[in-house]
């Protein structure tokens, strides 16, 4: 009984927002200490958490503590462009988070739980499966980096999904929804921190210039602050200074450079603020205030200084994108050449219009073009499917907090037009998995539990 006990206060501790921010600053201490150094700080912050990762799958019978520290990997390593020789090297490692993983799912072993989005995902890994049907070689489709991805977005995806909506769900020690919350604000934080942590190495240049620096990795930050901002306006519903930390993930996604990110992440906040708005009763007046006083001084006073500092990221935005204009393109003549299956996503067509980093697929960086050049009609099917199996989920139930979840995915989904997005399994593909998870089991939950239903506010539409 007692050892019991000492088990279950771990456990606590493991899924405590107290663990949560000793887990961003070990994070953070990495980052760091790779200064303008090589990426090797990185690679061993990534072990640390990787290993904190290992023991909380261990010990812990409950997933979600487990998301944080993958979702705080998965920011450092946006840093690790190109490093697949440098993490090619940990392989032998791989032994040992297959036994963890093995050990979780056996040990803490649920009752198969297939959900409401199971017919979703099993077409679409149908689709990506058989994409390139009758056009695609052996000799591409078996590649290496073919498998993984075709593995990963198909098959894969299914089985992550079967297991995660299985292991995830409503608990009797915590409020789902606000716990999952927390963990996607803590995320959208840490990389806030690492933007913050960039700026500060290139002072100098920033100064001399006062304009967003340029940084490889601005596209991945705006996405996994686009996933994230969401959620702490969400907060700000139950406590109202997280009202500013969706403001000032806001404010990171324009620092960051990424047009995408400019335009999308512009598009998100003012979705958030119109849910915020209309459904914060109690905070109503203040937030409309705090709104409009921001607008104000903003367009009086900082309007030319504002201007000539995103000057650069508005010229690059209106000037179009002649690579991506060729992927389009291509997609298009691809898709022709296989109307029913497409090529495939082995298929290494697009290397003279855009060279990819090693072990990376030629993405025609558009979501929709992805899906007709790799998939053809069997894709558009099947991801149109899911799509409709997603939102059904969402709208379903019209809550804050499913209205939270759709905004989020919505961030995803339009990053995704512009950049590879949700066809990077891990950790766009299965995130955006799990807010459909998320949203099923919150929708589910018996109203006894802490929290209870009534914490939700309907919002009529008619």
């Amino acid at each position: 009984m007692e050892q019991n006990a000492t088990i279950e206060k771990i456990r606590r501790f493991l899924c405590s927002k107290t663990f949560m921010v000793i887990q961003c600053l070990i994070g953070a201490a990495f980052v760091i200490a790779r200064g303008m150094g090589d990426i090797m700080p990185l690679v061993y912050g990534n072990l640390v958490l990787g290993a904190i990762l290992c023991f909380i799958l261990v010990i812990c019978d409950d997933l979600i503590a487990s998301l944080l520290p993958f979702l705080l990997i998965c920011c450092i390593s946006i840093k690790c462009y190109n490093s697949f020789d440098i993490y090619i090297k940990l392989l032998p490692l791989a032994p040992v988070i297959l036994a963890v993983l093995i050990f979780h799912f056996v040990v803490y072993r649920q009752k198969l739980d297939m959900g409401k989005t199971w017919p979703g995902a099993a077409a679409v890994a149908i689709a990506v499966t058989f994409g390139g049907l009758g056009k695609i070689s052996a000799r591409e489709y078996f590649s290496g980096t073919a498998l993984f991805y075709t593995f990963g977005l198909g098959i894969g995806m299914f089985l992550m999904y079967m297991l995660m909506n299985t292991h995830y769900h409503a608990s009797d020690k915590y409020v789902l929804r606000l716990k999952f919350s927390f963990i996607m604000m803590f995320m959208g934080l840490f990389c806030v921190f690492m933007i913050v942590h960039h700026y500060i190495l290139f002072w100098p240049n920033f100064i001399s210039k006062l304009s967003p620096i340029y940084f490889q990795w601005r596209n991945n930050a705006s996405t996994i602050l686009m996933l994230s901002m969401p959620f702490a306006f969400y907060l700000s519903i139950h406590k109202y200074p997280f009202l500013f930390i969706g403001g000032l993930e806001y404010i990171a996604i324009l620092f960051t450079g990424s047009r995408g990110g400019a335009l999308g992440g512009t598009i998100e906040c003012a979705l958030c603020l119109i849910v915020l708005v209309y459904c914060d009763k109690k905070n109503r007046k203040k937030t409309l205030i705090t709104i409009a006083s921001i607008v104000t001084v903003a367009l009086s006073i900082f309007i030319v200084p504002l201007m000539e500092f995103f000057g650069p990221v508005l010229t690059r935005l209106a000037g179009g994108d002649s690579i991506r204009e060729g992927l389009i393109r291509r997609a298009v003549e691809d898709f022709k050449s296989n109307v029913l299956f497409g090529r495939g996503l082995g298929y290494n067509g697009n290397n003279d219009v855009h060279n990819p980093a090693k072990f990376a697929i030629c993405w025609y960086h558009s979501s929709p073009f992805q899906v007709i050049g790799s998939f053809g009609l069997v894709g558009v099917a099947a991801f149109g499917f899911q799509l409709y199996n997603r939102m059904k989920v969402i709208w379903s139930s019209v809550t804050v907090f499913n209205l939270t979840l759709f905004v989020s995915y919505a961030g995803l989904f339009m990053m995704s037009l512009v950049n590879p997005g949700e066809f990077c399994p891990i950790p766009y593909g299965m995130i955006a998995t799990l807010l459909f998870i998320i949203c099923d089991k919150n929708n589910i939950a018996p109203a006894y539990l802490p929290g209870g239903k009534e914490e939700e506010i309907k919002i009529e539409l008619t």
